[in-house]
């Protein structure tokens, strides 16, 4: 697509996917953290244990559909910037769109893998795609464990600092194009 049919800014479905992702993204860290605090083998850590299964189950279908949706809709181009900054901000949109695939992917492993666990969306259990392996579920407490987490923190938290370095020192407009009440890019 060449840039005089690409539009100024994404569309509002697009915006939705973005700020929902966020919104989940910000439920699990959540829901993570009020887990960790509820007392051991209480029935209020299984719940928020649940509704962490299902916000990631759920991110992991929006996902997906977000990444057709970019597909199938006219995106913005990007705006004139140095190449190493175009390279950059392609990479980290690809690794934290894997990212949101993968993680609940791993997590939904790190469930099933083991022994008498489902994983549960939204009170319907799913059915588990593997065996359960002690492998396998100790190798997902890596990929859905602390050091997937600091990737992700790290890849979000770069993302944001892009955001905030378009809007406040190179104004611009890059930020506005993702918000709702935006305006178009110069």
């Amino acid at each position: 697509m060449n840039q005089t049919t690409a539009p100024l800014r994404y569309n509002t479905l697009s915006q939705l996917f973005h700020w929902s992702v966020v919104l989940m993204l910000v439920g699990l860290v959540v829901t993570d953290s009020l887990r960790d605090g509820a007392p051991k083998e209480s029935a209020l850590r299984t719940e928020w244990l649940h509704l962490h299964e299902s916000i990631g189950i759920l991110l992991f279908l929006v996902v997906i559909a977000r990444i057709l949706w970019s597909r199938l809709s006219p995106q913005p181009a990007p705006l004139p910037a140095p190449q190493w900054s175009l390279i950059a901000a392609k990479l980290t949109h690809l690794l934290l769109n894997l990212a949101t695939l993968l993680i609940p992917v791993f997590g939904y492993l790190r469930v099933v893998s083991k022994e008498g666990r489902f994983a549960d969306f939204f009170g319907t259990q799913l059915p588990s795609l593997v065996a359960p392996s002690a492998q396998l579920n100790e190798a997902m407490h890596i990929f859905h464990g602390e050091p997937m987490e600091f990737f992700l923190y790290s890849l979000v938290g770069l993302h944001v600092a892009a955001a905030l370095w378009h809007q406040y020192a190179r104004r611009d407009g890059t930020l506005e194009r993702m918000l709702p009440w935006g305006r178009p890019a110069a």
